[in-house]
């Protein structure tokens, strides 16, 4: 992961239990989200880490998102702006080397306050509200 270090790095995770809520809408948060980074490659490199529940979760309880996740993943990797990262064992190092966090709350988010490091959490329910 250092050949990252040439840029800023953005810790990027996304929940699970965010599609429990949201569905639809939260794949097209990931999909916005993906637009930013894929614009801003040239200052920032990005570490997406995978909910290791994800693949799982999606397939059995919302089955018609898991391809189309499955494809903003494919993006994501080809995109040349960060790396893709889905070893739960690495969750350490991952807050040790990023500059900042961007997703979920939670444990990440958590862990990155601690080691006081900026920490964005998106929030899905405010951006996609029905008024």
């Amino acid at each position: 992961m250092s050949e990252l270090k040439k840029k800023k790095i953005l810790l990027y995770y996304f929940s699970s239990t965010e599609f429990l809520s949201h569905k639809e809408h939260a794949l097209q948060k990931i999909k916005e989200t993906l637009d930013v980074f894929i614009s801003s490659k040239d200052n920032i490199s990005v570490i997406w880490y995978h909910d290791p529940f994800l693949d799982d979760y999606l397939r059995s309880e919302i089955p018609e998102l898991f391809e189309e996740y499955l494809n903003l993943e494919k993006i994501f990797k080809n995109s040349g702006c960060g790396i893709y990262v889905n070893d739960s064992s690495l969750e350490n190092s991952l807050v040790t080397e990023c500059d900042a966090y961007y997703g979920s709350g939670g444990y990440l988010a958590t862990c990155c306050a601690d080691a006081k490091k900026p920490v964005m959490i998106h929030d899905i329910s405010a951006r996609f509200a029905q008024y």
